[in-house]
C-alpha cells in the first residue's frame, strides 16, 4: 500500500469517527442516540449509565458494524456485560475500531445506583488505546457522568457529560471530544415511547436528535431516528423473543451514504418485556 492511499484511509478513519458513528448499539443507532432518557438496556453504559440501575437483571450484549459505508476497514464491533447488585449496578465493556494502520480499542468499567427514588446516577471509566502505524501508540482515561430521573411513570429526564477531565491523546488538546447531553422520554402508549436529546460538543453546533420506538406487535419493535447535525437518518427493528434480543439499524450520513450494524442481546431473568420489567423494579422500589 503507497503512503498516499495509506494517509488517506487514515484520514477517512478519523472522518467516519468523529462525524457519522461515535458510540455503539443497535438500538441506540436507530434511534439516532436520542435515548439519554430511555438508556434502558446494557448499551447505557455508553450513552448514559445512569440508566443502568434501573434494570434489575444481568444482561450480555454484542455489537457489530462490518463494513460501515462499504469500507471493510472501518469495521468496528463491541460486547457489553451488565450486573446488578445490591450495592449497585456493575458493567463492564470493550470496543475495538479501525485496521491494520489505525486501531482504537477501550475498556469501560461503569457503576450505577439509584440514589433517591426514581432518581438514578452513573458513571463510566473507559481506558482508551490508540494505535497509528509506523508512528506509535498512545493512551487514555475518560469519564462519562450522567443521571436519570423520571418525573412522572411515563415521563423520564436525563443527561451526560462525557470526557469531564478533557483527555486528550499526546499532547494535543480537544482530540477526544466533550459532550453535553441532555434528554427527555416519554411514554406515549405502553407500546410507544417518543425520545428527543439535545447534545452540545464543545466549539461545535448544537444537536438536535429524536426517535421513536414502536412495538408494533408482541416480540417486534420498529423504529426510527434523525438529527441534524449532521444532518441524517436512522431506522431499525428489534426482535424479541423469550430471552433473546436481536436489533438492526440502517443509519445514512449526508455525505457517506448509508450504513448498517446488528446486535444482539441476551436478557437473564424472566421473558417479559423490558419495559415492563422496569415498570416493576420501580413499582418495588
Amino acid at each position: 500500500m503507497n503512503l498516499l492511499k495509506k494517509i488517506v484511509l487514515i484520514l477517512l478513519v478519523f472522518y467516519v469517527k468523529s462525524f457519522a458513528q461515535i458510540k455503539p448499539g443497535a438500538k441506540q443507532i436507530s434511534l439516532s442516540h436520542s435515548d439519554i432518557a430511555l438508556a434502558s438496556d446494557a448499551y447505557a453504559l455508553f450513552n448514559n449509565p445512569a440508566g443502568l440501575a434501573q434494570q434489575n437483571w444481568r444482561e450480555f450484549s454484542i455489537y457489530y458494524s462490518p463494513s460501515p459505508f462499504g469500507i471493510n476497514k472501518l469495521s468496528n464491533a463491541s460486547a457489553v456485560y451488565h450486573e446488578p447488585t445490591i450495592f449497585g449496578s456493575f458493567a463492564i465493556a470493550y470496543t475495538n475500531y479501525g485496521f491494520e494502520l489505525y486501531k482504537e480499542n477501550t475498556f469501560y468499567v461503569s457503576y450505577s445506583k439509584m440514589l433517591l427514588k426514581n432518581f438514578f446516577a452513573g458513571i463510566t471509566l473507559s481506558y482508551k488505546n490508540i494505535s497509528i502505524k509506523n508512528y506509535g501508540n498512545d493512551n487514555t482515561l475518560t469519564f462519562l457522568i450522567g443521571g436519570l430521573t423520571y418525573l412522572t411513570n411515563n415521563l423520564r429526564i436525563g443527561f451526560a457529560v462525557d470526557n469531564i477531565t478533557r483527555s486528550s491523546f499526546g499532547n494535543e488538546d480537544n482530540q477526544i471530544p466533550i459532550t453535553f447531553d441532555f434528554g427527555m422520554s416519554y411514554n406515549l402508549t405502553p407500546e410507544l415511547s417518543i425520545n428527543a436529546a439535545l447534545q452540545k460538543e464543545i466549539d461545535m453546533k448544537n444537536s438536535i436528535r429524536i426517535g421513536i420506538d414502536y412495538q408494533i406487535i408482541k416480540y417486534l419493535n420498529l423504529r426510527m431516528g434523525a438529527t441534524n447535525e449532521p444532518s441524517s437518518f436512522s431506522a431499525g427493528v428489534g426482535i424479541n423473543y423469550s430471552i433473546f434480543e436481536i436489533d438492526y439499524a440502517l443509519f445514512n450520513h449526508q455525505d457517506l451514504g448509508f450504513t448498517h450494524q446488528i446486535g444482539v442481546t441476551l436478557q437473564f431473568g424472566t421473558d417479559k418485556p423490558r419495559s415492563q420489567r422496569i415498570k416493576d423494579y420501580l413499582r418495588e422500589n
